[in-house]
């Protein structure tokens, strides 16, 4: 999705994402379960 999403609004992807877990997957649903990525980025726009 952010492969789509990031080029198609002036940015290129730089480094690696970074997954932050904020559910503990042993201990919630899968369905419930939430991450935040985040994913350096630089302007292609001028």
């Amino acid at each position: 999705m952010h492969n789509q999403f990031i080029p198609s609004n002036g940015f290129q992807m730089t480094k690696k994402h970074h997954e932050i877990y904020l559910s503990d997957a042993r201990k919630v649903e899968p369905h419930k379960l939430r991450t935040i990525l985040r994913q350096p980025v630089i302007s292609t726009k001028e």
